[in-house]
């Protein structure tokens, strides 16, 4: 919380889609003070979206007490996010986020074409981009989330269990596993699709899926390694739903603001007890479900 009482949020890869839409429904609420910082690795992409949603915002009805600010951040660049922290601390203090909503990476792109395929450069770029990143991002961030913080990891429904094969879905859910074991697995699917032989190791041809199955995985470790810290922070792992994304095309059944409501209602709700309930869980449609 800022020396006035209002919380701090963070959104990472906010420039467009459902990271925009986050950030819009964060700014426009009306039930606590929010300063949000809509982050972005391009950096005229960045100003676009937070010139667009200041002008939605000065146009709405409701009161604005929330204040948006624009910070660049390269989530795949460890000393742009320890320079960002750095920031944050100057501004805030050293304990100085109470909402980090990590959408970082997306898919992996050759000019403006969604790349798909399960090759060792897409698979490699996009467990780099989707797994690795939000991770770095998050334990760099950890440190300095405040009482009650809340790190939400925007994840895929194709990344449920019974898309991996062999002793993968109990490894994945183990109490056992640790940062490194999964560390193991996404490079090990990595280098598996590179010997054409990720099928025999359990791994389906989805790299996208593998990264944001490795970010459900690791929220629930962190829910369980910080289990003891005065702090009682919450982890959360929340599918959006079936969005209309640069991803998914144009025919996809939901909006990004739709896609959009149950990471802002986990960021911020006041049912504490279902959150701590289910700490380190997956959430859809406003409600915890089972991976």
């Amino acid at each position: 919380m800022s020396d006035d009482g209002r919380l701090v949020a963070v959104v990472t890869g906010a420039n467009r889609g459902i990271g925009k839409a986050i950030v819009r429904q964060l700014l426009l609420q009306q039930s606590k003070p929010l300063i949000i910082y809509l982050t972005a690795r391009n950096m005229e992409r960045g100003q676009t979206a937070f010139d667009d949603l200041r002008r939605e915002q000065l146009k709405a009805t409701s009161p604005h007490f929330n204040e948006l600010r624009f910070h660049q951040l390269d989530v795949q660049d460890i000393e742009s996010i320890r320079a960002f922290i750095e920031y944050l601390t100057l501004v805030h203090g050293e304990q100085s986020t109470d909402i980090l909503i990590n959408n970082a990476g997306g898919v992996v792109r050759k000019g403006e074409e969604v790349v798909r395929k399960c090759d060792v450069e897409t698979a490699f770029k996009t467990v780099q981009m989707n797994y690795f990143s939000a991770v770095n991002v998050c334990s760099l961030m950890v440190p300095s989330m405040r009482v009650g913080g809340r790190i939400v990891f925007m994840v895929t429904a194709l990344a449920q269990l019974g898309i991996f094969s062999g002793d993968l879905p109990k490894v994945l859910v183990s109490d056992e596993l640790s940062l490194q074991g999964l560390h193991i697995i996404e490079n090990g699917f990595v280098s598996s699709v590179g010997k054409g032989t990720f099928s025999s190791y359990g791994f389906p041809p989805m790299p996208f899926a593998v990264a944001k199955a490795g970010l459900i995985a690791y929220a629930r470790m962190m829910a369980r390694i910080c289990c003891n810290d005065p702090r009682e922070l919450i982890f959360a792992a929340v599918c959006p739903g079936y969005v209309r994304t640069d991803m998914t095309g144009p025919y996809a059944p939901l909006t990004p603001d739709e896609g959009a409501e149950t990471p802002v209602y986990v960021a911020l709700t006041d049912d504490v007890k279902r959150l701590k309930r289910h700490n380190g869980g997956l959430w859809k449609r406003l409600r915890p479900i089972k991976w």
